[in-house]
């Protein structure tokens, strides 16, 4: 297990670097579907970081690929029928 974490964990930290090297502090509430969609290179990292926010709001501390790879859809989903939403609004039509 740990060296899947630290497998998972050198990943991720691979594809976030070219983000943290131009990196702005932006407010996610203000992102809109339009600009997740258009952020290619960015966008398994935002879907890393819903993760890590609903995880936190629910208090749920499990993760699995099944759920990553439905909370990806959903987003790409929602987001590509409502570009004008918001990221927070996409995280708030997630089911359960």
């Amino acid at each position: 297990m740990k060296k899947y974490m630290l497998a998972a964990l050198t990943v991720f930290m691979l594809g976030t670097a070219p983000f943290a090297a131009h990196a702005a502090e932006q407010d996610v509430a203000k992102i809109t579907c339009k600009d997740f969609l258009a952020d290619k290179q960015n966008i398994s990292m935002m879907v890393m970081w819903i993760d890590g926010y609903m995880s936190g709001k629910s208090g749920n501390t499990s993760i699995s690929d099944q759920w990553m790879e439905k909370l990806g859809t959903h987003l790409g989903t929602y987001c590509a029928k409502n570009p004008a939403k918001t990221i927070m609004d996409a995280i708030e039509a997630v089911p359960e």
